[in-house]
């Protein structure tokens, strides 16, 4: 019992600093959802890179102008490819997530503003 008093007036101060601070919650929430998208957009985009300088490096290797130095580029460049698709579309599949998860916040957020 002691316990309960003692949290009730810190709860209420919690919910009185989320109650004054929501709309602006709401919008930090929302760009911070928007980072997931941009990053994985990014990481999809730096990943097409690697897989034109991958390609190019392995025209060197098939016309035999190949250095040691192209055939280390050509083994890191593959797996490196891949893990960067895989980690955008993971970006962008939480970006997807987290925006389903928290659209009726955004909505509120929005006729408030209104």
């Amino acid at each position: 019992m002691v316990d309960e008093d003692k949290e009730l007036p810190e709860l209420k101060e919690l919910y009185d600093e989320l109650w004054s601070d929501g709309r602006t919650m709401i919008k930090d929430m929302n760009r911070s959802i928007y980072v997931y998208l941009f990053a994985g957009f990014v990481t999809l985009v730096f990943s097409v890179i690697i897989i034109g300088t991958a390609a190019s490096d392995w025209n060197k290797i098939l016309t035999g102008t190949a250095t040691n130095l192209t055939y280390f580029y050509v083994i890191m460049e593959i797996p490196g490819a891949v893990l960067y698709i895989a980690f955008g579309v993971f970006l962008i599949y939480w970006y997807i997530k987290l925006k389903n998860r928290y659209s009726r916040l955004i909505r509120l957020e929005k006729a408030i503003k209104d």
